[in-house]
C-alpha cells in the first residue's frame, strides 16, 4: 500500500513526489517511459531556463492570462526566488540571463535538473516504476483506492496525475492524463498546441534564412479578423520563423484551418504617418542617393532586398524619383510585411500545450479534485500555459510542490 502514487515522472511528478516523501509519505513514481524527465532534458535545448526573476506573485500569475488567478497559492507559496533556492541548496549553480531568464550556471542544463529533481526523491525514499503506463485510477465510494500499473492493481491512499500535455509526444507526454481523469468524471478543455513555430509559402523568406529581428510588432490576420497581437523577436527559418513573437500569438485562440497572415511591423515604434514623412524628409535630402539606402536606415540590412522583392520597387531608384505611391507602399510594408498562407506547428513542436483538465473542477489551495476524494494534479495536464520564459517550468515546480504536500498530508488521515 503507498500513501501516494504520482502518475508522470516529468517536472511537476518529481516536484511532487520528493515533497510527498518528505513529509513522511511512502510513494511510487509511475512512468511510462524507460526513464523520467525526457521531455525536460530537451528544455530549451537542453540548457532548460528554469525560472525568471519576476518575483511579485501576480505579475508571476497573470502570464497564464485568465486561468492565472487559479496559480495564486501554488506560486506565492513557492516563488521563482524559492525555485532557484531549491536548487542552489543542492548543488546546482545558477546565473541570469537576458535579464530575467534564469538558467543552471556555465556548462549545466537540463540533464542536471534532473539530476537535482532525482537526487531529492531518491534522498527521501521515493520508488520508482518505469516502463510500465497507468491505465486506470480505481474509486471506492468516491475516493481513489488504487490504480491498474502495468497489468497489476496498486493501492494507494492517493494519487497525483501529473502526465503533462500532448506537446513532443516521443518524450512520452500524449495526452494519456485527460483519459485518466475524464475517467473519473472531469471536463478536459480541449488541448492544442502552442509556442509552436509559424510556416509560409513566400519565395523571399528563404532569402532570409537565420535573420533574426529584435522588438518587432506581429499581427495575425485570420479569417479577416485580427485574433492576436505580439510584441517581441523573431527568427526567420527556411520555411517560415518561429521565437517569442510567434510563440505569444500561437497561444490565442483562432481558427487555424482559416486563411492566416502574419504582418511584421519592422518599426513598431513609429506610426505610419511618422515614418512616411521620415522618409519623404530623407528622400528631399538625400535626393541622389538609391532608395534601398535610405530604407536600410530604418530597418535591418538583411531584409531589404525582401522588403524590395515583396513591394515591386527597383531597389537602385533614385529617391528624386521615387513616387508618393511607392513611398507609401513601402511605409505599409516595413509596417506591415506579410506573411501569407500561414500555418503553425502541431504537438510534435510545440513548447507547451494549452487546454487540459478544467480549472473549475480543481482547487488551487491544494491541487485537489472537486469529484474525486484522494485525487490531485499538477503541471501541464492542468489548463495552464504561459509564454516562454521560465514560467511554464514555475507552473510545474509550484504545483507539484503543492499536490506533493497536500496528498501527504491526506494520506496521513487515512492511516
Amino acid at each position: 500500500m503507498y500513501d501516494v502514487i504520482v502518475i508522470g515522472g516529468g517536472p511537476a511528478g518529481l516536484m511532487a513526489a520528493g515533497f510527498a516523501a518528505q513529509s513522511g509519505a511512502k510513494v511510487l513514481v509511475a512512468e511510462k517511459m524507460v526513464t523520467c524527465g525526457r521531455k525536460l532534458l530537451i528544455s530549451g535545448s537542453g540548457r532548460c531556463n528554469i525560472t525568471n526573476t519576476l518575483k511579485d506573485t501576480k505579475q508571476l500569475t497573470d502570464k497564464f492570462g485568465k486561468n492565472g488567478k487559479f496559480l495564486y497559492q501554488a506560486i506565492n507559496a513557492f516563488k521563482t526566488a524559492d525555485v532557484v533556492a531549491f536548487f542552489n541548496s543542492r548543488g546546482l549553480k545558477t546565473s541570469v540571463e537576458k535579464n530575467f531568464k534564469v538558467f543552471p550556471a556555465g556548462e549545466a542544463g537540463s540533464a542536471d535538473v534532473l539530476r537535482v529533481l532525482m537526487g531529492f526523491a531518491a534522498t527521501n525514499g521515493v520508488e520508482f516504476s518505469v516502463n510500465a503506463p497507468v491505465t486506470k485510477i480505481n474509486t471506492e465510494n468516491g475516493s481513489v483506492v488504487s490504480v491498474a500499473l502495468g497489468g497489476k492493481e496498486i493501492k494507494c491512499r492517493c494519487a497525483v496525475i501529473a502526465c503533462g500535455g500532448k506537446s513532443y509526444p516521443k518524450t512520452g507526454s500524449a495526452g494519456e492524463g485527460y483519459a485518466l481523469a475524464a475517467d473519473l468524471g472531469h471536463s478536459i478543455v480541449e488541448p492544442r498546441p502552442v509556442l509552436v513555430p509559424a510556416y509560409a509559402g513566400d519565395a523571399w523568406i528563404k532569402d532570409v534564412q537565420g535573420v533574426s529581428l529584435r522588438d518587432i510588432g506581429l499581427r495575425l490576420v485570420s479569417g479577416g479578423k485580427v485574433p492576436a497581437e505580439a510584441k517581441g523577436d523573431l527568427v526567420f527559418t527556411d520555411s517560415g520563423a518561429s521565437g517569442p513573437a510567434i510563440y505569444d500569438i500561437t497561444r490565442s485562440e483562432f481558427d487555424r484551418n482559416a486563411e492566416n497572415t502574419l504582418t511584421i511591423d519592422l518599426v513598431p515604434d513609429k506610426t505610419a504617418q511618422e515614418l512616411d514623412a521620415l522618409l519623404e524628409e530623407s528622400a528631399r535630402i538625400n535626393n541622389k542617393k538609391v532608395i534601398k539606402n535610405i530604407v536600410d536606415e530604418y530597418i535591418t540590412s538583411s531584409l531589404v532586398p525582401a522588403l524590395f522583392s515583396v513591394s515591386g520597387i527597383d531597389p537602385m531608384l533614385k529617391t528624386s524619383n521615387l513616387s508618393k505611391k511607392d513611398r507609401k507602399l513601402l511605409v505599409s510594408l516595413i509596417k506591415g510585411l506579410p506573411m501569407t498562407g500561414v500555418t503553425f506547428g502541431g504537438f510534435e513542436r510545440a513548447v507547451v500545450t494549452a487546454g487540459g483538465v478544467s480549472l473549475k473542477e480543481i482547487d488551487g489551495r491544494t491541487m485537489s479534485s472537486m469529484l474525486v476524494s484522494g485525487l490531485y494534479f499538477a503541471g501541464e495536464v492542468m489548463d495552464l500555459d504561459a509564454p516562454t520564459g521560465g514560467f511554464n517550468l514555475q507552473m510545474c515546480w509550484s504545483t507539484g510542490r503543492l499536490a506533493g504536500l497536500s496528498c501527504a498530508e491526506y494520506a496521513k488521515k487515512k492511516i
